[in-house]
């Protein structure tokens, strides 16, 4: 007989994904959960969940939440050990609620809970069986290592809020600093201006002492997701850009009019870069070269743990997607520092599946074996 799974994997944006799942690898149906639905409260949200669960996905296969061996959710945030959120992106009411408790008593069915970049790497490691890196790009970078047993490496459960507390492999956009210094020499071999991109950030971020700081409030450092992001990926295109507007001549009115709008922009930058056009083209040769500075920060503090040089690298994420352009440039900078590691796009982006929900049901297998 199968095992069935529920996996869920929760946004802000559109909605929480619910699929049904037999095994891990089979997803027998899916639905959406839309974020209006969710209510204003972890406890609506819970209920919401789980009468979404019954009604669409089981009761048209003839099952029962009895039938269901586990629930596993993909949420972006922080947790504590127990579950609880400590700091839950973009839906403040989860902070410090329990959703997994809560579930668990909606459906009276164990549930596990992890962070969306871990239950990413997590699909990842399902089908390559073996130690990785799973980073994936959006409005910023999260990251997980997943060792040879499936285990994600030093977890951010239980954060004290200091920067210092992050494992660079599990948070590496937000943890990893970028010296300023070499960022401005990055810039200026192609030509470009650091100072110009800066001001784009403080600009768009405006911080209170027209400062960007990077980890523990650093002056000379830079968050490295503020380059390595969508976002980031746009603002480096409008710094080398200046006020050089002969790329608009590659594209159309309503392409130029988003330029300036990082969860569209990306697309555009890619398809001028196909197009030879040297802003773009600069745009990702620069994107590649800060990604191979962030890897050497990374791996000069993983190399402690046991990470190896060659450990494969997994890329989810729209940004990803400009893999063919800012890849040349990172393995070959990346090589030059003996880091071994070849950038490869996610295995569940290429096969269409979404990494995110195929995570939650390695998880909620996870939970079913082991009670954890």
């Amino acid at each position: 007989m199968s095992d069935y799974y529920i996996a869920i994997d929760i946004g802000a944006g559109l909605g929480a994904k619910i699929g049904l799942f037999q095994e891990t690898d089979i997803i027998l149906s899916e639905t959406l959960l839309h974020s209006t639905e969710y209510g204003d409260s972890a406890e609506s949200l819970a209920a919401a969940l789980a009468e979404r669960i019954e009604s669409v996905l089981l009761k048209p296969k003839s099952l029962y939440l009895s039938d269901i061996r586990a629930i596993g959710i993909s949420s972006p945030g922080l947790f504590r050990s127990d579950g609880t959120y400590l700091l839950a992106n973009n839906l403040k009411y989860l902070n410090n609620r329990n959703l997994k408790q809560m579930l668990t008593e909606a459906t009276q069915r164990p549930v596990g809970i992890e962070n969306d970049a871990n239950a990413g790497g997590l699909a990842e490691w399902s089908v390559l069986q073996t130690d990785l890196l799973y980073w994936v790009f959006g409005g910023g970078w999260g990251g997980a290592w997943i060792d040879a047993d499936g285990s994600v490496r030093h977890p951010a459960l239980d954060w004290d809020g200091d920067d210092n507390s992050l494992h660079y492999t599990n948070e590496p956009g937000y943890s990893i600093p970028l010296e300023k210094l070499t960022l401005k020499t990055m810039f200026y071999q192609i030509g470009a201006s650091f100072d110009r991109f800066e001001s784009i950030l403080i600009e768009e971020l405006n911080p209170a002492d027209n400062i960007i700081r990077g980890p523990g409030g650093s002056a000379d450092h830079l968050r490295a997701e503020m380059v390595l992001s969508g976002p980031g990926r746009c603002r480096l295109f409008r710094a080398i850009v200046g006020d050089d507007d002969f790329y608009e001549r590659f594209l159309d009115i309503h392409e130029t009019k988003q330029m300036t709008d990082p969860t569209v922009a990306g697309q555009y930058i890619s398809k001028l870069s196909a197009m030879r056009v040297e802003h773009a083209i600069n745009t990702d040769r620069l994107f590649g070269k800060v990604l191979a500075e962030a890897c050497r920060v990374l791996f000069k503090q993983a190399r402690k743990d046991g990470c190896s040089n060659n450990i494969p690298i997994c890329l989810g994420g729209k940004p990803s997607y400009a893999l063919p352009y800012f890849g040349p440039s990172a393995q070959r900078a990346l090589g030059k520092m003996g880091i071994m590691s070849y950038l490869r796009p996610s295995v569940l982006d290429e096969r269409g599946s979404n990494a995110n929900l195929v995570g939650a049901a390695v998880l909620a297998k996870r939970v079913a074996t082991t009670g954890k």
